[in-house]
């Protein structure tokens, strides 16, 4: 554009020095202004730099708002994961609960012990894994606390459910053996009545032996 208006310039000069030639001959040439020229100049790169800061300008506005809506996805779907998270820990607790208790009646049907050895399988593996997040490890670390203390709490009501029987059977079998002894010093006796077969003379003779000692 620049370059077809100083074309038209310097034409026009051209044809207004050969007409005043013509009229007024020895007449100086009239010569183009380079002022105006670098005027024009000045004006066109102004404008173009102008045009260029406006078009960087919206270029920078659109990659912030590509950056925020970006980071505002992040967020929302970082939020969401850990909502879930959230909610699957409540549940699972939920279930260790009513677990527990079912155990600890001694209603835990077979259904739900191959549940309670699948959670422990699954957290002795998440235990040898390194690749685990926050989340996940800290999942890991309290399942394996709850199996822990429940297999601890198990055993020992299981001892002392043993102990507790061996004490009770060995009291009856000490409870068995008085009897066994009092049904041999007397085989015939009937409790509360004197000995079957004895006679009274037997009885007042043995009264009487302690007697024999005055000789």
């Amino acid at each position: 554009m620049s370059t077809y208006s100083n074309a038209s310039e310097l034409h026009a000069t051209s044809a207004v020095n050969s007409i005043l030639s013509k009229i007024l001959p020895g007449n100086k040439e009239i010569k183009p202004s380079k002022k105006d020229n670098n005027t024009k100049r000045s004006k066109g790169s102004g404008a173009q730099l102008i045009d260029h800061n406006l078009k960087k300008m919206v270029a920078v506005q659109k990659k912030d708002i590509h950056k925020i809506k970006k980071k505002e996805k992040i967020n929302k779907k970082h939020l969401l994961k850990k909502n879930l998270s959230e909610n699957k820990k409540l549940e699972k607790n939920a279930k260790l609960q009513v677990l527990q208790k079912h155990k600890n009646n001694g209603t835990l049907t077979d259904i739900e012990k191959k549940y309670l050895d699948k959670l422990t399988q699954k957290s002795i593996r998440n235990a040898k894994s390194w690749d685990l997040d926050e989340d996940e490890k800290e999942e890991s670390l309290e399942l394996q606390e709850y199996i822990l203390k429940n297999d601890s709490n198990n055993k020992n009501r299981v001892r002392k459910n043993k102990r507790r029987q061996k004490v009770k059977q060995f009291k009856e079998e000490i409870k068995e053996n008085d009897n066994i002894v009092s049904d041999h010093r007397y085989a015939g006796l009937t409790p509360g009545l004197a000995p079957v077969g004895l006679s009274d003379e037997e009885e007042s003779s043995s009264e009487e032996e302690p007697g024999n000692d005055d000789w």
